[in-house]
């Protein structure tokens, strides 16, 4: 290895910096969507599971 490739050498670990605000808003968006959904999903099961109240009409037969 000669001296000018030894100054090229950098420590590159992981993904580039650059990225990074691309998937950080990709999270913050994608964190938004769950929410929403999980939210009307709550709503839709607090509707669809109320208690049912039946009431019950009895028509009494005049027997003549």
């Amino acid at each position: 290895m000669t001296k000018d490739n030894r100054t090229n050498l950098t420590a590159s670990h992981g993904q580039p910096s650059t990225s990074q605000p691309q998937k950080r808003g990709l999270l913050l968006r994608f964190i938004i969507f769950m929410a929403w959904v999980i939210g009307i999903g709550l709503l839709i099961s607090l509707v669809a599971c109320q208690p049912n109240n039946p009431k019950v009409f009895v028509i009494e037969d005049v027997a003549e």
